[in-house]
């Protein structure tokens, strides 16, 4: 019984390790995140859990994020999934380890806000943006970033 109890203890630890809180914001809310006057680079993420390809972009951004949290570099990740499937997008970033802020948007489904993020911007996950205010520095990926690609652009960039 004792090694039953403290399995369920383990496990439940491990469980609400990779838990976090889901903000569910609009876009506005959003852009004062990314927008802090500080040295910070963002690394925007959009996607959504039912898209393969964001699924699979997420650990190569999770890994990245590992080996850089000890700069000004940040990732943000950003869902566009529909705001009442907040429970399971809890699960996929659970299952995902997503460690950095994730947040949930609130907003129309005829993708009216897009231009918010980027004029460019046709709608397609993943979506990543690079964004340093400081260095008033912003860049715009509508295509799922590959192992090493986000090095080679904040190298572009300057960042």
């Amino acid at each position: 019984m004792k090694k039953l109890s403290l399995l369920i203890i383990i496990s439940i630890t491990f469980f609400l390790g990779f838990s976090q809180e889901i903000k569910i914001l609009k876009i506005e809310e959003l852009k004062k995140v990314y927008t802090k006057s500080n040295d910070t680079t963002y690394i925007v993420n959009f996607f959504a859990s039912w898209c393969g390809p964001c699924m699979m972009e997420i650990p190569i951004l999770n890994k990245f994020q590992d080996e850089h949290k000890n700069t000004n570099i940040q990732l943000l990740y950003v869902s566009v999934d529909n705001p009442n499937s907040t429970k399971k997008l809890q699960k996929v970033v659970t299952k995902m380890k997503m460690k950095t802020p994730v947040f949930l948007l609130n907003e129309s489904s005829d993708f009216s806000w897009l231009p918010a993020i980027d004029k460019r911007w046709q709608g397609s996950i993943p979506a990543t943006m690079i964004i340093n205010g400081n260095k008033k520095v912003k860049a715009f990926f509508e295509t799922p970033l590959e192992k090493g690609q986000l090095e080679f652009y904040l190298g572009k960039l300057g960042l």
